[in-house]
């Protein structure tokens, strides 16, 4: 862990998110480096209405602001980004290899949305350049 100089939390509009905000934050101010929380909308290759898209952001900066006051409670100034694409393939190109990424497990275990999770976080851990820690939720 000497060698890394950012953290990067990948997070959703969920409870787990949440929690994976709250324990890299606290991580990036034991280690003393900075931290950023990324949000990847993948929605834009579906959705064709301008007015759904604003909403969607809205939305978006909603709960990026919510986690950012998480950090600010830690006394860690964080920045937030939203990012458009498939999501690992975004977080991945988003990385540097001093990086540590700080992402969460959903236990999701049926229909699609499960499957796309589950092959979201599995494929950001073989393909990172850095290290990936990947936290089970706690609910």
């Amino acid at each position: 862990m000497k060698n890394i100089k950012r953290i990067i939390i990948p997070v959703d509009n969920s409870e787990v998110s949440k929690e994976v905000v709250e324990e890299g934050v606290y991580l990036a101010k034991v280690l003393g480096v900075n931290a950023k929380i990324i949000t990847v909308n993948d929605t834009h290759q579906f959705i064709s209405s301008v007015v759904l898209e604003d909403k969607l952001k809205k939305k978006t900066d909603a709960f990026l602001n919510d986690f950012k006051k998480i950090a600010e409670k830690f006394g860690v100034m964080i920045e937030t980004q939203l990012i458009t694409g498939k999501p690992a393939d975004e977080i991945i190109k988003f990385v540097r290899e001093d990086d540590l990424i700080i992402m969460a497990h959903h236990n999701r275990t049926k229909g699609l949305s499960g499957s796309i999770e589950k092959s979201v976080s599995r494929e950001v851990v073989q393909r990172a350049p850095c290290s990936v820690l990947v936290l089970k939720s706690k609910t």
